[in-house]
């Protein structure tokens, strides 16, 4: 284990479970509210505890928000974001290259449907206080793209995969999942959208195949 891994494990050890009530309380304050629209009175109602106890955790709203990240990395990120894509790699034998990245992306659109109000609450924020992103960027980016690297490097190895760099394909097809998600969530009136599972095996085959006939000639 990390030495980072071993700090965020220390974190959660020490952190007591009224304090889990005041940081998920402050998730769903903020996410249907906005940061600046809250009031730490209304996470305090929120949680159960009074105004007065969320400043003995916090010293400020503007530290409740920035302190409820690294936590809630702990608790919700590291497991579904690294352990579910990890487990899918590590588990997948001799499965089609089809259906592996099938159930990638089925992990990730639930990811994000179960946690809809803390992503959204980062996101939104994260334009106006950046560091909200730095226990992400710096602890949770690397080693998904280490994980999903080695699956890329090994698809490749095994010839079903041409030679192309792993982190580029990731992005590509975290970019094509994550706008795919966007357009569901936020104007799917707007889109032209069949059920989840045939726009899910539409997308991976834009993504294996293109969208350029394969006999074309140069």
């Amino acid at each position: 284990m990390s030495d980072e891994m071993r700090q965020f494990d220390q974190i959660e050890e020490e952190l007591t479970e009224k304090h889990w009530k005041i940081l998920e309380a402050a998730v769903k304050v903020f996410s249907e509210k906005g940061y600046g629209a809250s009031r730490t009175s209304e996470v305090a109602k929120e949680a159960g505890v009074s105004e007065g106890t969320i400043f003995n955790y916090f010293k400020t709203k503007k530290d409740l928000l920035t302190s409820m990240v690294i936590p809630l990395v702990v608790r919700f990120f590291r497991p579904l974001i690294l352990l579910s894509v990890e487990k899918i790699f590590r588990t997948r034998k001799d499965r089609e290259l089809e259906d592996v990245l099938l159930d990638v992306m089925r992990d990730r659109v639930k990811l994000v449907k179960s946690n809809l109000p803390l992503i959204k609450t980062v996101a939104t924020e994260a334009a106006y206080h950046p560091e909200l992103l730095d226990p992400i960027r710096e602890q949770m980016a690397p080693k998904l793209v280490e994980i999903a690297a080695k699956f890329f490097q090994e698809e490749v190895a095994k010839g079903t995969l041409r030679d192309v760099d792993p982190v580029l394909a990731l992005r590509a097809l975290m970019s094509l999942l994550g706008g795919y998600i966007l357009m569901r969530e936020v104007m799917p009136e707007a889109m032209r959208l069949q059920d989840e599972e045939t726009e899910l095996r539409r997308l991976l085959d834009l993504y294996l195949h293109g969208v350029a006939k394969q006999d074309r000639q140069e």
